[in-house]
């Protein structure tokens, strides 16, 4: 506070101290106005004070089920399908199904992810133990969706043949979309286009754009199967990643129904330039065919025969790596 002039006489000090008591009385003193005018001045100021926006906690989702209400920001998540594509954008589901959580491309991420059934079933007591947010899955089943919806609001996104996503970029965009985690969508998939641009440099001078692709799977009793560029095997990589070549028949015939049985005597037809050899069951009956020894990729040491326990799988994590181990097969085949 500042000090009193001293110059300043007690008549001064006196008239100081009455103007500030004047203005201390004129400003306590009642108004004219009415407990209804205050009431309604009340009002208007309220009116008038912008109102605290409310953090939202849900939101709506479309899905082939209709409009889903789920978390914004889910924490317990429950991945039936898309585990791997989760795992990608930096989420740890609370369960999975078993197939997946045995894919070994992220066996080092699901420690601690809990199993909630198989390809046969969802078991919903397990399911409900967990207490999910969130359940994403890809059933079909109308009874299995009303008995999943009873747990916590499921997603169903599908899967396969009716997939709603084709290819890496849809499906990362597509789920990160889901769980609000688009930034870390498109780091993942700026590491995962620089990885594929090496790879693919790397074949340029090896395979000609030519040279076409085929996959067959020998299925066991005489069945066989080839397949198009989304329904693993394989196809993902080597159509979509890699960017090799179809043959004309796969081109014209699998790229829509992605899938097709074969029988033994058709097979050459499929064969292209190049065959992934896909087998569970072993292939060693099938090889022993004159069919088999007879087509060209065969004479031309052309057949890459790919593991069953690694090439069922088709998410994204699991096309990176299966791009890689194809280009190794590839550069290591034609360096002989």
């Amino acid at each position: 506070m500042q000090r009193w002039n001293k110059g300043l006489g007690l008549g001064s000090i006196f008239l100081v101290l009455m103007m500030l008591m004047t203005a201390c009385g004129g400003a306590n003193k009642p108004t004219n106005t009415t407990g209804n005018e205050a009431a309604a001045a009340t009002e208007n100021t309220s009116t008038e004070a912008p109102a605290a926006e409310v953090e939202k906690t849900t939101r709506l989702y479309s899905t082939v089920n209709g409009d889903v209400e789920i978390p914004v920001e889910p924490k317990r998540i429950v991945a039936e399908q898309y585990l791997q594509t989760v795992l990608a954008l930096g989420v740890k589901p609370v369960g999975g199904n078993d197939y997946y959580i045995e894919n070994p491309y992220t066996a080092d991420l699901v420690a601690g992810i809990e199993s909630v059934g198989d390809r046969s079933g969802s078991n919903l007591e397990k399911i409900t133990s967990l207490e999910p947010d969130l359940i994403i899955t890809a059933t079909t089943d109308a009874n299995t969706y009303e008995q999943l919806s009873k747990i916590a609001p499921t997603v169903v996104i599908p899967f396969g043949t009716d997939a709603t996503f084709k290819g890496v970029h849809e499906e990362v965009r597509g789920i990160a979309e889901l769980l609000g985690k688009q930034e870390a969508a498109e780091a993942w998939l700026a590491k995962y286009d620089e990885k594929i641009a090496e790879l693919r440099s790397k074949l340029a001078g090896v395979i000609a754009p030519t040279e076409t692709f085929s996959i067959i799977e020998a299925g066991g009793g005489g069945v066989f199967y080839t397949f198009g560029d989304n329904f693993g095997r394989g196809g993902q990589a080597i159509y979509g990643a890699l960017q090799l070549t179809p043959s004309e028949i796969i081109k014209n015939e699998l790229m829509e129904v992605q899938w097709k049985e074969l029988s033994l005597e058709v097979i050459p037809e499929y064969a292209a330039d190049h065959v992934l050899l896909f087998s569970e069951t072993g292939a060693a009956e099938f090889k022993e065919s004159n069919i088999w020894k007879a087509i060209p990729a065969v004479k031309n040491n052309h057949v890459y025969e790919l593991a069953a326990d690694r090439y069922w799988y088709f998410d994204p994590v699991s096309v990176l790596a299966q791009a890689e181990e194809i280009t190794n097969l590839l550069l290591e085949r034609n360096q002989k």
